[in-house]
């Protein structure tokens, strides 16, 4: 297909499906473009089991005319030819030829091709279809960590049907892609050897390196299209590991069972309707996200971080996505509690960075982690991850009072606890702190984890250990809402050595983390106690923690809210002030969505209604410009330009969607209308301050405790009124 069209319609060049372990990355044209350095792809645990998927028509070139796949399984696209003249002399008339792209994803890709004619007279056509593998590992396709020790791709073979693609992995794994045609091709060519050839195109314009083509196969359609009827192509792509076998499933029943799954989880969800049309598709399209990364496990469903890079669980990732969605839907939090308990640290493992009591971070299913090339077959390297664990438990049982899974995870949760109060201290301060241990392990271990993110104004990296100031926050909050927890059990004097343990700590993070001339908490500590002063997005999160105090809020608010950090597009990750500010980093400056969700959560709980409302209004703004109204894991972080109507900037290898850029909607809307569950009496507080694009929205079949309601809230004469449907949920209008 010609490449204009990848590159006309919009600059994020990307189309995702998924449906549990497998989602396809491809090009808008729906192919994955052989040697694309985007990082397009079929994917399966970790492995790329198509690197080209390519369809075109020999004389033809096609326009792209829609895109369609709202629930993130299915994709529609629609095609009209261009005028061309085909090898048999005929000329064709554009757009008298219609190409239609149906498939969707469900243990394989499925995909069938119609072809209709308007023409008064048959046209014969010749489709190619060109498919091949590299069956590379997802670090080595990102870049992460160049692979050092591959197995062998075997050539493809066929059968005159069915195609395959085979490759016997390093760690004795063998990975196989089955193509299977349901009406066979009238030719399958098998290109055998390696090529060197020119890299793909980028959006911006030819490159110049070349690459190295594995192996493929082209399958080759010749027929006639009669005048107005229809020609199809069906075709199945299944990855398969070992001896496993392609399952054979009628495509309808197939797509039917998903499309089933998708309206059953949607309905089990909060309804949200507002009177803003757009705000309610912004809704519909996180709500749809969340439930493509959902990822399933024995120990129940958790969100995958994002796609195309981070499709795994995610210690932090899944905790922040799950608090996020608690409004949404409590029982996300319930299967990411699980999962990550199922696989909390055991021991000490410098290779992994794993300690006892410890949350993982990252846990890959790839080559690379197989054959101990990469530590994450079950990765630790994360500071913040076991704090927000423990946040994650107390929050979901103030939603759901669901004390049995207490009980369940209690050992868990005091391994985890006693984690934050012993082993996640360094050096005796009291503080949590981070330094990697393994050889390959990541170096800066909060959520802002590039090598250069927490780095002095001079541009020298800080030294581990380091002590992250949001991640004082977690730990102070932890320490309450666990104390609160033990009271419910009765375990009042460890609660109350909690509870002790918590001011003390509040008291050091004031004396050593203020910057009384900034006005403003420093992002870090070094190794020596130094305070890092960049100004920083991350203080916010101690606004959503509760550890700045009262007074120190007030300036926390207005340097965030200030011009050197507030874009129109949302809050910066760092001041632009800063030597090292730069808005298209990836935490040096950019946006990122769920960022501002919980500084939001921050805004609200110290009383700054119209700065949350303005915060929401920034990232609504800016989801409104981004492709089906999707808000991407981050984006740059320019100034928005209201003179000359400038857009939101994407960052080219963001992940699309991501999970807790999703939950952010949910977050912020939450955040927007005050409520806060309390625990024990089924008891919700609302403290609502919309802003002025929202005048009405309902919340139907919210969930606190045992109970559901609906919520209506109406703004009439400037004030908000609200409507409960069920008397025996208190709701409570707090100040």
């Amino acid at each position: 297909m010609s490449t204009d069209i990848r590159t006309a319609l919009s600059f994020d060049t990307r189309s995702v499906l998924k449906e549990g372990e497998l989602f396809l990355v491809c090009d808008l044209a729906g192919d994955i473009r052989a040697l694309s350095t985007e990082g397009q792809g079929l994917y399966f645990r970790d492995t790329r089991f198509l690197s080209m998927y390519q369809m075109t028509v020999e004389g033809m070139d096609l326009s792209l005319l829609s895109a369609a796949g709202d629930q993130s399984f299915v994709g529609t696209l629609q095609f009209a030819n261009q005028r061309g003249v085909l090898p048999n002399g005929t000329a064709v008339e554009a757009r008298t030829i219609s190409v239609r792209r149906n498939r969707f994803i469900r243990d394989g890709l499925h995909e069938r091709v119609g072809f209709f004619s308007f023409n008064p007279f048959p046209v014969d056509l010749t489709v190619k279809l060109a498919f091949g593998s590299d069956f590379r590992d997802m670090f080595d396709v990102r870049g992460y960590a160049k692979q050092a020790r591959r197995g062998m791709i075997s050539p493809p073979t066929h059968d005159g049907r069915s195609l395959w693609l085979s490759y016997l992995g390093a760690d004795g794994v063998l990975r196989r892609t089955q193509i299977s045609f349901e009406e066979p091709p009238t030719e399958i060519e098998v290109f055998t050897g390696e090529a060197c050839v020119p890299a793909a195109a980028s959006p911006l314009g030819p490159r110049e390196e070349t690459r190295v083509m594995p192996p493929h196969v082209v399958a080759t359609y010749r027929f006639t299209l009669p005048p107005q009827q229809a020609v199809s192509i069906t075709l199945h792509v299944d990855p398969l590991l070992r001896d496993a076998v392609a399952p054979v499933v009628p495509l309808d029943i197939e797509y039917d069972s998903i499309s089933d799954s998708y309206r059953e989880w949607a309905g089990q969800c909060t309804s949200i309707i507002s009177d803003n049309e757009l705000f309610n598709a912004m809704v519909q399209r996180a709500l749809y996200d969340i439930r493509l990364l959902m990822t399933d496990s024995p120990s129940g469903s958790l969100p995958a971080a994002g796609i195309p890079w981070f499709s795994v669980p995610f210690g932090r990732d899944s905790l922040i996505t799950s608090y996020q969605t608690l409004m949404l839907r409590p029982d996300i939090a319930l299967g990411t509690l699980r999962f990550l308990a199922w696989h909390q640290g055991r021991e000490f493992d410098d290779w992994r960075d794993e300690e006892p009591g410890k949350i993982l971070h990252e846990i890959r299913f790839g080559e690379m982690a197989r054959t101990g090339q990469v530590p994450h077959d079950s990765y630790y390297g994360t500071v913040d991850a076991t704090p927000l664990f423990l946040i994650l438990l107390t929050e979901y049982v103030r939603w759901t009072e669901d004390w049995s899974l207490v009980a369940e995870l209690r050992d868990p949760m005091m391994r985890a606890l006693e984690w934050v109060r012993c082993r996640g201290g360094l050096d005796g301060d009291g503080f949590l702190e981070y330094r990697s241990r393994s050889t390959r392990g990541i170096r800066n271990q909060g959520w802002k984890d590039s090598p250069n993110s927490v780095v002095w104004r001079d541009g020298t990296l800080v030294e581990p250990p380091i002590a992250l100031v949001e991640v004082q926050g977690y730990g102070y909050d932890a320490r309450i809402r666990v104390a609160g927890l033990l009271r419910g059990l009765g375990e009042d004097d460890l609660a109350q050595q909690l509870l002790e343990e918590a001011d003390r700590l509040r008291e050091r993070f004031e004396r050593k983390f203020w910057m009384e001339g900034e006005g403003y908490y420093a992002q870090a500590l070094d190794a020596k106690g130094r305070p890092v002063p960049s100004i920083t997005s991350n203080v916010g999160h101690c606004l959503w923690s509760g550890i700045v105090s009262p007074d120190r809020a007030r300036r926390v608010v207005g340097r965030l809210m200030a011009g050197d950090m507030l874009t129109g597009w949302g809050i910066r990750t760092m001041s632009e002030l800063e030597p090292n500010f730069n808005p298209m980093s990836y935490h040096n400056g950019s946006i990122w969505p769920h960022d501002n969700s919980l500084i939001a959560a921050g805004l609200k709980r110290y009383g700054y209604d119209e700065a949350v409302c303005q915060l929401f209004t920034e990232l609504y703004e800016a989801g409104l410009r981004f492709g089906g109204y999707r808000l991407p894991e981050l984006y740059c972080g320019f100034d928005r330009d209201r003179r000359y109507q400038s857009m939101p900037a994407q960052y080219p290898v963001s992940c699309s969607p991501q999970a807790w850029a999703a939950g952010s909607v949910f977050l912020l809307l939450q955040q927007t209308l005050g409520l806060r569950p309390a625990a024990g009496n089924s008891t919700i507080q609302v403290r609502p301050a919309l802003p002025a694009w929202l005048n009405q929205l309902s919340l139907r079949h919210l969930r606190v405790g045992d109970q559901e309601l609906d919520l209506n809230f109406e703004r009439k004469n400037g004030r908000i009124q609200v409507d409960v449907s069920n008397p025996h949920v208190n709701v409570v209008m707090s100040e």
